[in-house]
């Protein structure tokens, strides 16, 4: 028996000619619901997105141009409200919006499509330390589309922050080598917080002045060590550690002042952390890792903020930055005015 080798140019040859031909590989699926929902507290226009996973009879680079394949034809979208004290629930029927802007996509429709309702889900005093809360303690979301199970989400809004410290109508901050910036604050439901604060830097030059700013966040996951509060601080090498990384060591530069401090907390419950960590991990097979949605895909969750801003440091801590050995090449001088 005679066997005969093909030479490997030949085989690399046939498998080149083999590919010029790709198959268009498509597996006919039933589109799924998608719904996502973000409820702050403190705004009164809310919006929830409604679209719906690929699935078609042709395959997607020819049916991304048909401009009904990213949202549902026929669709009622009905939001319930508990109220905290009453426990009455409101039905609100959200209005349908077409806005004109929209982010580029594979899908080729023409505008951004979601439904929005007006209304103030939380309502206090003006006052932070009132403790009583006036507004919607539950939410319940219910998409109803021809043909599907209904899709559907329930969650109780997670409490508003409520700030301890610094005080309401606080006005400066101390901060030394041997006692931390403390922010502490209320709020029961908390899975995530986040502080952000921002710390101003006043450059003289011969042509005049100009804002610098340090930003220090510090996030904090699930609850608090604490019983009844959350805290987070900022220490004071933390501080000089960041003032000598963000601010640029400038010849221009004659001298610089230390202005003001602003501060924002943010909050939310746990499937907004549960969805965060899946916000950009989306698999080769566009698998979404997280979904609280009953019979759909996505998200609906409630988060709360707090700002507040106009802040100093007290004369103390000036003249400790004034003389602190590692800050002098930044040239902190106290105001002249």
């Amino acid at each position: 028996m005679i066997t005969r080798r093909i030479p490997l140019c030949l085989l690399v040859a046939g498998l080149i000619l083999s590919c010029e031909t790709a198959p268009d590989i498509y597996i006919p699926s039933r589109p799924v619901p998608v719904i996502h929902a973000v409820f702050h507290d403190h705004d009164s226009i809310h919006r929830i997105l409604v679209t719906k996973t690929f699935g078609a009879e042709k395959s997607p680079a020819d049916f991304g141009f048909v401009h009904d394949s990213l949202y549902w034809k026929e669709i009622d979208v009905t939001v319930r409200l508990k109220e905290h004290y009453s426990d009455e629930w409101i039905e609100i029927k959200p209005e349908r919006i077409r806005s004109s802007y929209k982010d580029s996509g594979f899908f080729r429709h023409p505008d951004q499509e979601y439904f929005e309702f007006i209304k103030v889900i939380l309502d206090t005093p003006a006052h932070p330390l009132y403790r009583k809360v006036y507004g919607i303690d539950t939410i319940d979301l219910c998409v109803t589309i021809p043909g599907y199970p209904q899709a559907s989400c329930t969650l109780k809004r997670i409490d508003s922050v409520k700030i301890v410290s610094p005080l309401f109508d606080q006005k400066y901050l101390y901060l030394v080598p041997h006692q931390s910036l403390l922010f502490i604050w209320h709020g029961n439901g908390h899975a995530w917080s986040e502080i952000d604060v921002t710390f101003e830097f006043i450059e003289e030059l011969t042509s005049g002045r100009r804002s610098k700013w340090v930003h220090i966040q510090n996030t904090l996951y699930n609850e608090s060590a604490f019983e009844k509060y959350r805290q987070m601080n900022i220490t004071y090498e933390e501080f000089i550690r960041e003032v000598l990384l963000q601010i640029e060591d400038d010849p221009q530069v004659i001298r610089r002042y230390i202005g003001f401090v602003s501060m924002e907390i943010v909050g939310g419950d746990q499937p907004m952390v549960d969805y965060m960590k899946f916000l950009d991990g989306y698999t080769d097979y566009h698998f979404q890792g997280y979904t609280n949605i009953t019979n759909g895909l996505g998200v609906m969750a409630t988060s709360t903020q707090f700002k507040k801003d106009s802040m100093r440091f007290d004369y103390e801590t000036r003249q400790t930055l004034i003389n602190e050995n590692r800050l002098r090449p930044l040239k902190i001088s106290p105001w002249s005015e």
